[in-house]
């Protein structure tokens, strides 16, 4: 009895540290990832978390949340969330469908009937999905924003901005992006859920233990919000961000934001229905689905699936001093976010979901070959293998309209490529990571939505 107890035991303690040497491993190849990424595109500081319904699953800080006080980045830094702001206020919206108290295709005046009348009515479904006409700021001067002095108080102020301004098309036919209907969608929210904006947020962050997701107030900073920085690298005063605050104006951690993402999935924050509704690829009136650069529109935020079966919605955002993504994966009951205090021109999503894949791979330890040659009718790539830190990373040379493509800002001329024992690929550039494939002979990359793929010419050993 002692023996087979005591081989129970050995069982399941190897168990316990075979999970754990994998665990460890699939962390090493996101960790390896994020660290290139961040040097590659000379972010100030880059963070990265991953959660599942378990909690967290991942995360990386690294750079610096305070460059001149060397002050680093960790799971307490808060950035702006920017356009990231309308993924979460998606959530809140999400969360009254489910409750009842919203109807997507009933006209917004049934939420706001004292909004200035237009010439056409328009329904909440059309302003979340952009097509309502509702115009974006994109002469800021024209809308008498206060971006230095006065504190914003509440999101009618938002809304005042444009409220008189009459829509960009009839309701329905075109897409255009603004964060302005994002306030007005605020301000229904308001109505519906009979609590003020900011509350009902804090009401679902706080039951979802994600409390530092809040508005940002320009006024009353506090000592974990990162600073902001241009692309040189030099630290930005703080502007005010109050007018949009359902739109790009909240500010939290990666880690809360991972884990707020994660939430929508249980059934206890939105009804599974709901959540279906929402990640259904919309349509403008003739039938055809909305497509936003390589995604398609859902209901507030895009959803996207790529040639691996990885299905997410997700949402990314750009601001002074910021740049953000958050991405869920419904399949896996997996989100991802990225986090930065940087501008910078980055595949955010496609990005996200090689790190999601990264996380769930073990890295190729043995090199098989040395160098390899690659090519297809328009170009060649060179790649030589070397084995690093338990990995095997090979250096890729592409060819020139492509290098100059993934360089982004950069002067780079060579890229990493990291391998994972299932033949997949992570190639990691200034502009993102990406996906592809590498077997015996061939090297698929997908990059940009378009499929690169390259014959073995001449392997050396």
């Amino acid at each position: 009895m002692k023996n087979n107890k005591f081989s129970l035991l050995a069982v399941l303690m190897a168990t316990l540290f075979s999970t754990t040497s994998i665990a460890l491993q699939q962390k090493q190849l996101a960790d390896f990832a994020l660290d290139e990424l961040k040097a590659s595109a000379n972010l100030v500081g880059l963070s990265a978390a991953s959660y599942n319904q378990k909690g967290e699953k991942w995360s990386r800080y690294v750079g610096y949340a305070d460059k001149s006080a060397k002050l680093t980045l960790s799971v307490k830094t808060e950035f702006r969330y920017a356009s990231v702001s309308k993924f979460v206020t998606t959530g809140l919206l999400a969360k009254l469908v489910s409750e009842g108290k919203v109807d997507l295709d009933e006209s917004i005046y049934t939420y706001i009937p004292d909004f200035p009348k237009k010439q056409y009515d328009f329904t909440i479904r059309q302003l979340v999905t952009h097509t309502a006409g509702i115009p974006h700021y994109q002469a800021l001067h024209d809308f008498n924003i206060d971006y230095s002095s006065t504190p914003y108080t509440s999101v009618q102020q938002g809304v005042s901005l444009f409220e008189n301004r009459s829509l960009l098309h009839k309701p329905g036919n075109e897409y255009h992006y603004s964060s302005f209907a994002f306030n007005l969608l605020s301000l229904i929210i308001e109505n519906a859920g009979k609590k003020p904006f900011l509350e009902q947020l804090t009401d679902m962050t706080s039951m979802l233990d994600t409390d530092s997701i809040k508005a940002e107030h320009f006024d009353a900073p506090n000592n974990n919000w990162s600073k902001l920085y241009n692309s040189n690298g030099d630290s930005l005063n703080r502007n005010n961000i109050g007018y949009k605050w359902a739109g790009g104006g909240l500010i939290g951690t990666a880690a809360d934001l991972a884990k707020f993402g994660v939430s929508l999935l249980n059934d206890d924050t939105i009804s599974t229905q709901t959540l279906q509704q929402f990640n259904i690829p919309q349509t403008f009136d003739n039938g055809d689905e909305i497509k936003v650069s390589r995604s398609f529109m859902g209901v507030g935020w895009r959803i996207k699936e790529n040639r691996f079966g990885q299905q997410h919605f997700h949402h990314s955002g750009s601001i002074t001093g910021a740049r953000s993504h958050v991405s869920v994966f419904p399949k896996s009951n997996e989100s991802m976010v990225l986090l930065t205090n940087t501008p910078w021109v980055v595949a955010l999503d496609e990005t996200a979901a090689s790190l999601q894949i990264l996380i769930n791979a073990q890295p190729e330890k043995k090199c098989q070959l040395t160098q390899a040659h690659f090519g297809n009718k328009t170009s060649r790539v060179n790649l030589s293998f070397t084995e690093k830190d338990g990995m095997c990373i090979a250096d890729i040379k592409l060819g020139k309209k492509l290098t100059n493509t993934l360089a982004g800002n950069t002067d780079k001329t060579k890229f990493s490529l990291m391998m994972t024992t299932d033949d997949k690929v992570a190639l990691i550039t200034p502009i993102g990571i990406f996906q592809g494939t590498m077997n015996d002979n061939k090297l698929s990359l997908e990059i940009l939505a378009k499929l690169h793929e390259f014959i073995i010419k001449d392997p050396t050993s």
